[in-house]
């Protein structure tokens, strides 16, 4: 009989105690307040997903990499990310996004955000950069039941949510508006066009546009076209001005920031 596989959440738990920490000095590690905010990926009953976020990953590798014996690779905090035996590609749902949500699930959320126009959906101090992006004040948004950095508001639009749901498949809930700057897009997106960016859609779906970073750098608009027959998985990222270069990463290695559900343009 086959053993069944490690669950995610003992992987994560057996990481933390090779590298000696505490649950709180993991939390601060990772830029939390409490061990309260990490708790969950070590409890298989409250957190049922079989894998974590790359966000998640990106801030566990910089609290644990290089710790223990032997000291703990990229890989293996990266590793965690990957379904077991699946894939990468999912679809998505905004109503089922939401309902999952509101049980305690991962995802980007404005719970904590209030308009001051009933209805409306923030716009944020972020270019996207087509080519390069900019960054402006930080202040917190909130992820799950825990923050991480976000930005100022600094304009609010009014959508309405059915034409979200069901003409840009986006979730209302998780979606804001960003600027962008460069013309590495162009002419699919010029400067100063807008995009509306679903923040739950952090996960490659199609072959489409998305909001991307390398978990360092500022964070840029680009195309994303998954490589077909790779394992690892590896994604082309591509800009739509013909006299930029395309090149190819391995997909483990982006953070999806969401998907570029629309285009709000001058005429």
């Amino acid at each position: 009989m086959n053993k069944p596989s490690e669950h995610v959440t003992e992987k994560f738990r057996r990481l933390r105690e090779r590298a000696g920490l505490s649950m709180d000095a993991l939390a601060h590690g990772m830029g939390y307040a409490r061990a309260s905010s990490i708790q969950r990926y070590e409890d298989p009953n409250e957190y049922r997903k079989e894998f974590i976020s790359p966000d998640l990953a990106l801030k566990l590798s910089k609290a644990i990499v290089g710790k223990g014996t032997p000291p703990i690779e990229a890989g293996e905090v990266w590793a965690l990310t990957r379904p077991a035996g699946g894939s990468f590609i999912s679809s998505f749902d905004p109503d089922a996004f939401e309902a999952e949500h509101h049980e305690g699930g991962e995802g980007y959320s404005r719970e904590d955000w209030r308009s001051s126009i009933k209805g409306a959906i923030p716009e944020i101090d972020v270019k996207l950069g087509a080519g390069e992006g900019s960054v402006g004040e930080v202040i917190n948004l909130p992820v799950s039941d825990s923050n991480v950095s976000g930005h100022q508001v600094v304009a609010e639009w009014v959508l309405p949510d059915a034409y979200l749901r069901n003409e840009v498949r986006a979730s209302p809930a998780s979606t804001l508006i960003l600027g962008i700057v460069g013309d590495s897009m162009f002419p699919t997106y010029s400067p100063g066009d807008r995009v509306i960016v679903d923040l739950a859609q952090d996960r490659l779906v199609d072959d489409t546009v998305y909001a991307i970073s390398d978990g360092y750098a500022e964070p840029q608009i680009k195309r994303l076209q998954r490589v077909p027959f790779t394992d690892p998985t590896e994604v082309r990222i591509i800009s739509d001005n013909p006299n930029l270069e395309t090149f190819t990463v391995e997909l483990s290695r982006l953070k999806i920031i969401g998907r570029i559900c629309g285009r709000i343009a001058r005429v």
